[in-house]
């Protein structure tokens, strides 16, 4: 529990100074915050997991969504997983349904006892459905994890989305950040993740800093090969 204070600590004042500062020199910076609960579970080749999650925006004070994902991954070898997924979001105007498909590459690095990097590409197609109009997009987005320890796992992501929307066709966003996992024990693990972005508003380029904590439990997890560990934007 005392490296786990010492992590909650670091984040608070990494975050707080960073959003602060931001607010009084970029005048189009706006601070976020996700939190959800996610259930894993599968074995063999399959796994599957539903999350349910909130949005907020406007600095906090506005909810962005709430929306409920679910998502079965075939990990068909040691390097590849293909992941089918649906998510359904309640916005304040409208509801969201966004399936989409996506493959992993996944690749551990080090030999022997000293395999505690995992780098994971993902390339994924979504359909955004609702609000009488159907927008698509691509995403690519590069994951590096590293087992700290029995119980700290840290990740940096990076990544870039391309839309093609009946108004807009181009380089939606781009998302950049880190974090890391505490392993509470084998079924609980909570993630901490902070990430800035830009987005193309059309006329100008807006920006944000995302806080994402997000508990998961891990029902059952005995799989053939080692799945790619990567948070789902």
């Amino acid at each position: 529990m005392k490296n786990f204070s010492l992590v909650i600590i670091l984040l608070i004042l990494i975050f707080c100074p960073c959003n602060t500062q931001s607010q009084e020199t970029v005048s189009n910076w706006d601070n976020q915050f996700f939190i959800g609960n996610k259930v894993t579970w599968g074995s063999e080749n399959w796994r599957y997991s539903g999350e349910l999650q909130s949005r907020f925006i406007d600095n906090y004070q506005s909810l962005d969504r709430w929306l409920v994902e679910g998502v079965a991954t075939y990990m068909a070898s040691q390097h590849f997983e293909l992941v089918p997924d649906l998510r359904i979001s309640v916005r304040p105007e409208f509801m969201e349904y966004r399936p989409g498909f996506g493959v992993i590459r996944k690749d551990i690095l080090g030999k022997g006892e000293n395999r505690h990097q995992q780098f994971v590409q993902q390339l994924k197609y979504q359909a955004d459905i609702g609000n009488n109009r159907v927008n698509h997009g691509v995403r690519y987005i590069l994951f590096y994890n590293n087992v700290l320890n029995e119980k700290l796992i840290a990740t940096g992501v990076g990544g870039v989305f391309y839309s093609w929307k009946p108004n807009y066709q181009g380089l939606e966003f781009i998302r950049a950040g880190g974090g890391l996992a505490y392993v509470l024990n084998d079924q609980h693990t909570i993630n901490f993740t902070y990430f800035a972005g830009a987005a193309d508003a059309g006329d100008d380029w807006i920006y944000s800093g995302s806080f994402v904590v997000q508990l998961i439990i891990n029902i059952r997890k005995k799989y053939k090969y080692i799945p790619a560990k990567y948070i789902m934007f």
